[in-house]
């Protein structure tokens, strides 16, 4: 028994796409990203019935009488059928619903906002909602018996249900992680024995995992050894004695439940792709069909030739398998034994037999086992090796253009829309953020024009079906509009305009630059297929394929252009993106610092001083949930936020209601980011990394908090090291005046000690800036410790008192306010100040330190010691002097 494959049909556009059978089998019913509903009498129907339901459907289900399809408008519409007339609305979601089943008179979806709702009858109301997950729903199935829902999302775990309570059962991890629905490629898609209820089946990895209801426990597991890659979706046959899965590599297996082994079933072609979504003709169980991500419709039929043989094809198997002309070893023994008149041993036949075959057993299984083992599948082709899908040209800010209201362009500084009438005749219209800049403009596209860029000096419009370029210049006066053809029937790939140029790549991996009143300046040759193209002023950044993708990324590059009068510059930097990711957006900060956006939300910021990619925001993070993404329009600096528009549930945004611009402050993915000390060392990090409005304020101050908690933690060597990694003089001495606040003093000390570095490295640090034009770099030489030898030398004498002088000294010391009394009347009259905790040198050791008795010569004052009394009281001591030298003078008097 083997299956064999019909050929491939196109239904739909790439995407997810789904199908199912007409209760009685008489249609097939297939939906797809491109909003049609196709309805199929056979896989060989040359003209299907289609219907179109909107933008995008994203499931299907059949009741007998109605047909229920999930739409772009996040509900679950119902339809009649055959007619495809509108019969209401059943559910209503936040998302689009991913999911439908209808089974014994109840009806559940799941949505991409991570809930599922159940429905009894054909009505909409009395919903039943459960929620649980927190990821988008993948797929679902229903037991109405036994009231039993069970659903696998994006968040990696399987849930079980009892819809009528609303109560989870069971829940079970590992399976693989996504937040939307439209990047999942493995579906779990668990499915219910139909009759019973007793197993319920769904796919991990490269087999399928079947359950005991009754416990929940692993009952078996089932896997094809001809099967290469992972299963992304599953389905019991209408009687439960077979079961078909897909897998992400086109093949289709199909097994014996009872037996618990694979059916042999016709290798796939190399056109296709993974399946989505596959069903059982429900008239029968010889009939599966499935579609593909690329939205080809195939069947998998069994074979007739291997049905109608029977025995005779296993006898034949057999017959081929032993040969005509097959004999035994040891013939002279069997001749023995007929001599003895005792006949053939069946043992001696049996072991040679056994010797020539793996196992024959003389039951129905054995022969079925030997007929599955030695069935005539096709020589396996050599593996071949799945590459990532290398992402074609696209404009940063715009939508897709199959769209029929779509935007070309939205930007920082304004929104360029177009519509497509039914007619055929279609408009574009600009707005501007700023009324300044220009007035709003409506233009008839007559040139079909789906590429789009604007900036403060230009609107540039062309199309990647043509090869003229239009231009209209925003600020000048007179003939404000030109336009070119390219030569060589060159067509446009990518298009941008910025303050003072308008930059173009075509398809011959050329850029052509000009300027905005239509001069042209450059013509550059592109290293790869172009991707995006974006602009600020006088510098461009194209991004291109520097090589073939792997088979979990693509590899990119950029091609920074500075141009300055006539002169013009190139730099080529990589482009960093996360295996499994795609560049959505690409432009420039206002600060001019070119950044990019992946499809996951993850922003980065290219430095050129450091010639490094640095991520500044990950906008997933800041979603409330994992189904709504942010369209990104800006990059701020100056403000340190990221302009977006929360799309709901999509990719992209809708034209009609406009949605509202959201700022989202900008936030480097560290670790433990909620405690405050991640807080501080994101805003240390974000002030020294971005141009900042005053950067070196916001740096002290971040850096002075972060010294400060250090303390507080009782971490005296990170705050040392903090200092030290900074190295700013005047930060050094906020810290020396906290430590010395705070009683700190050993630390006081050891931060005194790193003055001599701390000028060095900022010295050097300005011959960098003034050397660094001309490539030369400045050596950071750092002081030299000084040893004990260095130290060793005369030291002073102590001063020798009489004891009588000694006792004036103690009287004195024990009465400070005879010091405060002398000192007043030589000091002008301020207001009464509270003592505060920290005091200064003058208020420790008087005002003059310029007499000092014995003819000593006075420690120079330094920025140090005047900081840290504490270090001067400790010198004066090593002399003998204990007080200060006004205090020395009253003691003598």
């Amino acid at each position: 028994m083997s299956f064999s494959r019909s050929d491939l049909r196109y239904a739909h556009t790439n995407g997810y796409t789904g199908l199912l059978y007409t209760p009685r089998g008489e249609f097939i019913i297939t939906c797809g990203t491109d909003g049609d509903i196709r309805h199929w009498t056979c896989i060989s129907d040359d003209d299907p019935r289609s219907s179109c339901l909107g933008e995008f459907v994203m499931c299907i289900a059949h009741t007998g009488s109605r047909l229920l399809a999930s739409t772009d408008r996040n509900t679950v519409h119902a339809y009649t059928f055959p007619e495809m007339d509108s019969d209401g609305i059943l559910m209503r979601f936040t998302a689009p619903a991913t999911c439908l089943k209808v089974a014994g008179g109840y009806t559940a979806a799941g949505s991409e906002d991570t809930t599922i709702k159940v429905v009894k009858g054909e009505a909409a109301g009395n919903e039943t909602v459960l929620e649980g997950h927190t990821g988008p729903v993948l797929a679902l199935d229903m037991h109405a018996e036994r009231k039993l829902l069970v659903s696998v999302a994006g968040d990696g775990h399987l849930k079980v249900w009892n819809f009528e309570e609303g109560k989870e059962l069971k829940s079970i991890g590992g399976l693989p992680k996504v937040n939307s629905f439209e990047a999942a490629s493995l579906y779990g898609t668990p499915h219910f024995e139909p009759h019973r209820g007793e197993f319920l089946a769904y796919a991990v990895d490269n087999e399928i995992v079947v359950l005991n209801t009754a416990n929940w426990e692993v009952a078996f597991k089932l896997r094809d050894d001809l099967v290469s890659s992972n299963y992304s979706c599953c389905q019991f046959s209408p009687n439960g004695e077979r079961l078909a899965a897909g897998t992400t590599k086109g093949e289709v297996s199909i097994f014996d439940v009872k037996k618990r082994k694979a059916l042999p079933v016709e290798m796939p072609p190399n056109d296709c792709n993974s399946i989505t979504c596959l069903a059982w003709n429900r008239s029968g169980e010889e009939e599966v069909a499935f579609c593909d991500a690329t939205g080809q419709l195939g069947t998998v039929f069994l074979s007739d030739a291997t049905e109608a043989g029977g025995a005779e094809a296993l006898e034949d198997h057999q017959a081929e398998l032993l040969g005509d002309d097959f004999e035994f070893e040891g013939g002279q023994d069997l001749e023995a034994a007929a001599n003895d008149g005792d006949g053939v041993s069946l043992e001696q036949l049996k072991r040679k037999v056994m010797s020539f075959v793996d196992s024959v057993d003389v039951d129905e299984t054995s022969n079925q086992s030997l007929a599955s083992s030695s069935r005539t599948a096709p020589a396996p082709a050599a593996p071949q090796i799945k590459l990532f899908k290398q992402q074609t040209a696209f404009q940063p800010g715009a939508t897709p253009s199959d769209l029929e209201h779509r935007y070309m362009a939205w930007n920082d500084v304004g929104i360029v829309t177009a519509h497509v009438e039914p007619s055929g005749d279609g408009s574009i219209d600009v707005e501007f953020h700023d009324a300044s800049i220009h007035h709003a403009l409506h233009i008839s596209n007559y040139n079909q024009h789906n590429l789009a860029s604007v900036s403060k000096g230009a609107l540039a419009l062309a199309s990647n079906e043509t090869s003229k370029l239009v231009v209209i210049a925003l600020a000048a006066a007179g003939n404000k509009e030109w336009s070119l053809s390219l030569p060589d029937c060159e067509s446009v790939d990518a298009l941008v305009a910025t303050s003072h140029l308008v930059a173009v790549a075509t398809s011959s991996s050329f850029l052509r630059i000009f300027s905005v009143m239509g001069t042209q300046r450059e013509v550059l040759t592109i290293p790869g297929p172009v991707v995006a193209l974006s602009g600020h002023e006088h510098s461009l950044m194209v991004v291109y394929h520097s090589s073939a993708p792997s088979q979990t990324q693509q590899h990119l590059s950029a091609m920074l252009v500075n141009t300055n009068g006539l002169n013009l510059r190139l730099e080529y930097v990589p482009v960093p993106l996360t295996p499994g990711r795609q560049l959505a957006w690409l432009g420039y900060s206002d600060a001019g610092s070119p950044s990019i956006a992946d499809n996951m939300g993850l922003l980065q910021l290219y430095r050129r001083s450091s010639n490094a990619w640095f991520p500044i925001c990950d906008t997933m993070k800041q979603s409330t949930s994992v189904s709504h993404n942010y369209f990104v329009v800006a990059v701020s600096e100056l403000r340190q936020i990221v302009q977006a528009v929360l799309c709901r549930g999509t990719s992209y945004p809708m034209t009609n209601p406009r949605p509202m611009l959201q700022e989202l402050r900008m936030q480097i993915p560290l670790c433990d980011i909620d405690v405050e000390k991640s807080e501080l060392e994101d805003a240390l990090l974000r002030s020294s990394l971005m141009q900042v409005e005053g950067a070196e304020k916001m740096q002290k101050e971040t850096a002075i908090k972060l010294f400060a908690l250090a303390c507080s933690s009782e971490c005296e060597t990170r705050a040392r090291e903090l200092i030290e990694s900074i190295a700013c003089t005047d930060l050094l001495q906020l810290a020396v005046k906290y430590a010395t606040k705070r009683g700190r003093i050993h630390l006081s000390d050891r931060l005194c000690e790193l003055l001599p570095q701390l000028e060095a490295v900022q010295e050097a640090r300005k011959q960098q800036t003034l050397l660094g034009a001309s490539g030369i770099a400045a050596t950071i030489v750092l002081p030299m410790t000084p040893t004990s030898a260095s130290q060793s030398g005369p030291k002073p004498k102590t001063i020798e008192l009489s004891s009588a002088k000694r006792g004036t000294l103690k009287r004195l010391a024990n009465s400070p306010n005879i010091f405060k009394s002398a000192s007043a009347a030589s000091r002008p009259s301020t207001p009464d100040i509270p003592p505060s905790p920290l005091d200064t040198q003058e208020n420790i050791f008087g005002e003059s330190e310029s007499e000092v008795p014995m003819s000593k010569t006075p420690d120079p004052r330094t920025p140090l010691n005047a900081v840290n009394p504490f270090a001067m009281k400790r010198k004066l001591g090593d002399t003998g002097v204990i007080f200060g030298s006004e205090k020395l003078k009253l003691a003598k008097k």
